[in-house]
């Protein structure tokens, strides 16, 4: 088989289907008469030429030219009649063949020229590549059908050429294809007319690789004797010459492959009814603004002949756009129109067949693209025409539309503190409630198809020739041939990555394509679901027409965990987005072209739908391409690499450019290495052996990981999104010290903010530092480990409000919200006196940093190591203008309790005691930094109901104190200028430590009382 650079088809939740009846018929042209065909010419004797006939019609499974060689068969091919010829012919299901071995000079005898022929029917029209009689891998040449044509491969040169025509679905064809080395072409007959002729400079090359000396009838040769890309149809005659034939002798040869058939003539089209089966695949539940895949399905009730086809899809116009369609059934036998908003006709004059809509290859007329606008519910039909011109609804789906969640402020489909910051404040402390700590909002997949181990630098993989296994090398002179880098210096300064990772085993696309996207080797799953690059090529995954998914892709699992998110998928081999993504999971697929894919990616992340999108994955093929034609690890192969420098750079850049840089993790890997031109054919470091690299904002940049499979790729994407894995998938994250806690991001030295935590034995202060110009801070979230002690308050200056406030499993959880960007102190935290000395220290263990454009940033954590005195902690002082980042202590240098008269000229900020003696009147303003019940407030030391002399008096504090008592307290939606003690009882003390002074200060007076009552007796009675 070729190389999937070259042709498609070989490469390295409830389905809603809609067969409603009546069943509806479709004008088909009907057969007026049946021609017997007219004798033929005599004909040359071309036997002596042929080096393989086998002639079905003599009943006999036997090589004319080779009588003692054995056939071998796979599958059940059968030995049977058909009405339109005479004879025996071999019938083909599309799962077996008849393998001809040949000995190896057989090549060399074509070398100067030579020609293939083939008399056969097929029954099915693939769109993908099958072939009729074929001997190809990585060379060689066959006769095979694709897309509504037939086609002669041979390779000559360094690539496939391929002249070819149109088939006849369904009808007896004659097809003998030509090489001519002396003239260079290649030639394709159909019924004894030449339909094309392509140069054909350079060689005819042989196949390569083990187990693949035969030529196959109904189907083409497969590494180790095994049989691919079969056949769906009937074959009567399959030879090959040794040499190019004129074409005199091609229509000799037709005539007399004609003789005996009784052909149906069309003599008046329009007439016939044609029984045709309408049916809709696609998601059930959507998300507005993203665009959804609906695949449209027609198949016959019973196989017949037919001629143009016409449906109509009628979709709910005000829920959906239509967007394009793409994977029509034989290419341009299918069009797809839209006639106006809400109505689509799809008109296809490609054979319908009788298999059930999970034969995708075969059934599916179109994929059609909608983007989903309106939220509620979405619907489609789907009809066709009755030979009497009338409709009739045929098929229709139902789709539930998610609008986004009502608290989602910046559309990223998560619930975090960048929606706090953009909501009103009255939504503030429900949106705290659901708020979460999510470093990454996406997570993009950038998958290089035969792209093996490439950037160790250190080494790398050569081999000077295709016959030799690749070996690794650390010759200077080696590595100079690989030009990269951009990406030398992304994936081993930037990123973490691991240069012992593997595929799994077989080492071939589809097997790690499956265990990338549904978590887990492919090796372990049940038979019915290790489908092949063939296989995925034909049918939908083996979930198609279950109630309930066995082993739902990463798609699936993201979409069931937050139907607020959506998905998107870019490939160069169609196979990942039909057969290995299931066809109703909630998805963007769209198919890329050479080399374009990165492109995709990159302009789908400036879109507005990225930002609440939580994949992307990203398939590259063209390094395998490169690999199945020239060869892997060779000059040309480093060569062509150095194209994914840019390829790499736009992704990057625009992550970048978005903003999107820090909250999106990338990984980056490979499918499979190579060895000469092929791959998968065993188990060695250079076939099996892959790259496996992740790049991100909690990423240990420059680390080099160890081991990794690409089975590991869905517990990667679910981890950094933090969604449960389901117990099918087995992949694992792999090296865990890829991330770092929040605790050791400081180390990466980025441009953010940090969450400052120093403490002394009774408080815990809070501060934030190294403000960044780029945006200003409007809320903060807060996971601080109390290590078991318990909180008495916690206080907070002017202009900020503790929106939430819960401790669950020692965990205290505490949103703040500003007014305006907030200067060095965000909170104080006093604690309750500790019975016993606690084994470890208060710390942060996460935070995040909503911006007043919504963003959110994951500040880096810088916590204390140790204690330090009372007196020496930070407290929050209300009025205090500390620069963010300062080492200044906020408040002035006088120490609580000092001896400051009322009336001084303190700063802003100086700590007068509650209860000292300051008169009613005196100077102090209402900036100053004195707790509840100090003299410039209600329930100081001045009686309630007296009033201060100042301009000023009736200022409410400017600080905001939050009482919690134990470990199990809730305080929502404190305002900095809320009073936090009772009606009238404001005056009263209101901590342990404002009683103790409160107490202090009443002894004092009274010894001072008692004193002076004893002093005037004394004098009394003196």
């Amino acid at each position: 088989m070729k190389s999937r650079a070259l042709i498609t088809t070989l490469t390295c939740s409830t389905i809603l289907i809609t067969s409603m009846s009546p069943i509806i018929t479709v004008a088909s042209p009907a057969i007026a008469a049946v021609v017997a065909q007219p004798k033929p010419i005599p004909a040359a004797d071309l036997s002596q030429h042929a080096l393989v006939d086998v002639d079905f019609s003599k009943s006999a499974l036997q090589d004319t030219k080779h009588p003692d060689a054995t056939i071998s068969t796979t599958g059940q091919p059968q030995l049977t009649t058909d009405k339109a010829v005479p004879g025996k012919v071999a019938r083909f299901d599309g799962h077996s063949g008849y393998m001809l071995p040949y000995q190896n000079d057989l090549y060399d005898q074509m070398a100067h020229g030579m020609a293939i022929e083939a008399y056969f029917k097929d029954d099915a029209g693939q769109s993908t590549e099958h072939e009729i009689f074929s001997n190809q891998e990585k060379g060689g040449l066959g006769l095979g059908v694709q897309n509504g044509n037939v086609i002669f491969y041979a390779h000559v040169g360094e690539s496939y050429k391929q002249p070819q025509g149109k088939l006849r679905t369904g009808k007896w064809v004659h097809a003998v294809g030509v090489y001519d080395q002396q003239d260079q072409t290649a030639k394709l007959y159909l019924d004894g007319q030449l339909v094309s002729t392509v140069k054909a400079p350079g060689t005819l090359n042989k196949p390569k690789g083990d187990g693949i000396s035969n030529f196959v009838v109904g189907g083409d040769s497969a590494p180790n004797n095994k049989v691919q890309a079969n056949l769906t149809g009937a074959v009567k005659v399959a030879r090959l010459y040794k040499r190019a034939l004129t074409a005199a002798e091609v229509a000799n040869l037709n005539q007399v492959a004609q003789v005996g058939k009784q052909e149906p003539v069309v003599v008046d089209p329009g007439q016939t009814a044609q029984i045709v089966i309408p049916g809709l695949v696609g998601a059930k539940d959507v998300v507005v603004g993203h665009t959804y895949g609906l695949n449209v399905h027609a198949r016959q009730a019973k196989k017949s002949n037919n001629g143009t086809t016409t449906l109509e899809l009628i979709y709910d116009k005000a829920s959906f756009d239509f967007v394009g369609a793409n994977q029509t059934l034989g290419g341009d036998a299918t069009t797809v129109e839209a006639v106006k908003p809400g109505t689509i006709k799809i008109t296809t004059t490609a054979q319908l067949s009788d298999e059930q809509f999970e034969r995708y290859d075969v059934t599916r007329l179109a994929h059609i693209n909608l983007k989903a606008k309106a939220s509620g519910q979405g619907w489609a039909n789907l009809r066709t025409f009755k030979p009497d011109g009338k409709t009739a609804q045929i098929a229709s789906q139902q789709m539930n539309i998610h609008t986004k969640d009502i608290q989602d402020y910046n559309n990223d489909g998560v619930i975090g503190i960048g929606d706090v910051a953009l909501a009103p404040e009255v939504e503030q402390s429900l949106i705290a409630a659901k708020s979460e700590i999510k470093p990454y909002k996406h997570v993009v997949v950038l998958t290089t198809d035969g792209g093996g181990n490439p950037w160790d630098p250190n080494g790398m993989y050569y081999s000077p020739n295709n016959r030799d296994l690749a070996q690794w090398t650390a010759n200077p002179d080696i590595l100079a041939k690989r030009k990269n880098t951009y990406t030398l210096d992304l994936f081993n300064k930037k990123f973490a990555m691991s240069t012992t990772a593997h595929s799994v085993i077989p080492a071939i696309s589809a097997q790690n394509y499956i265990s990338m996207l549904h978590g887990r080797p492919w090796g372990t799953l049940p038979a019915p679901y290790q489908a092949t690059n063939a296989s995925a090529g034909q049918h939908y995954f083996a979930d198609f027409g279950k109630a309930k998914p066995e082993f739902a892709s990463i798609f699936k699992v993201l979409q069931q965990n937050n139907p607020h998110q959506g998905t998107a998928a870019f490939a160069e081999w169609k196979q990942i987005l039909n057969g290995i993504t299931e066809p109703d999971a909630a998805v963007m697929t769209q198919p890329s072209a050479k080399l374009k894919s990165f492109d995709d990616v990159a302009d789908y992340i400036g879109k507005p739908e990225f930002s609440n999108t939580s994949l992307v994955y990203m398939q590259s093929d063209y390094m395998d391409g490169q690999g199945h034609s020239k060869g892997w690890y060779n000059d040309n192969y480093w060569a062509q690499y150095a194209q994914y420098d840019s390829l790499f750079k736009k992704v990057m850049d625009q992550l970048e450019a978005t903003g999107h840089a820090h909250d999106t993790l990338v990984i980056a890997n490979a499918d499979h290495g190579g060895h000469g031109i092929g791959h998968g054919q065993d188990t060695q470091e250079p076939n099996t052996n892959v790259f496996l690299a992740m790049g991100g904002e909690t990423i240990d940049s420059g680390r080099r990981l160890q081991g990794g499979s690409n089975a590991d790729i869905s517990a990667l994407v679910l981890n950094a999104l933090q969604v449960p894995k389901p117990d099918y998938m087995t992949g694992k994250v792999f090296d865990k010290t890829a991330f770092l806690a929040q605790t050791d991001l400081k180390k990466k030295q980025r441009q953010v903010e940090t969450v400052k935590l120093t403490q002394s034995s009774q408080q815990v202060a809070l501060q934030l530092t190294n403000a960044q110009k780029s945006h200003e801070a409007r809320a903060i979230e807060m996971h601080i480990d109390l290590a078991g002690r318990t909180i008495d308050q916690v206080q907070v200056p002017t202009g900020t409000t503790i929106v939430s406030q819960t401790i669950e499993n020692g965990v205290l959880k505490l949103v703040l919200s500003f007014k305006k960007q907030p200067t060095a102190n965000l909170a104080t935290i006093k604690l309750t006196p500790a019975k016993t000395k606690a084994d470890k220290l208060v710390a942060v263990k996460q935070a995040m940093l909503g911006t007043a454009q919504g963003s959110e940033v994951l500040v880096d954590l810088d916590n204390s190591t140790k204690l330090v005195a009372d007196n020496e902690n930070p407290v929050v002082k209300p009025g205090t203008d500390t620069k963010p980042g300062s080492d200044a202590k906020p408040g002035s240098d006088a120490k609580p309790g000092s001896d400051v008269k009322p009336g001084t000229d303190t700063k802003p900020g100086s700590y007068t005691t509650p209860g000292s003696d300051v008169k009613p009147g005196s100077d102090v303003k209402p900036s100053t930094d004195t707790k509840p019940g100090s003299d410039t407030t209600p329930g100081s030391d001045t009686k309630p109901g007296t009033a201060n002399n100042g301009a000023e008096a009736d200022a409410k504090p400017d600080q905001n104190t939050a009482q919690t008592s134990g470990n199990d307290s809730s305080n929502s939606g404190h305002s900095a200028n809320t009073k936090h003690s009772g009606s009238g009882l404001s005056w009263l003390p209101q901590t342990g430590e404002q009683v103790q002074m409160a107490l202090s200060v009443l002894g004092g007076v009274i010894l001072a009382i008692a004193g002076g009552v004893g002093l005037w007796l004394r004098r009394r009675h003196q």
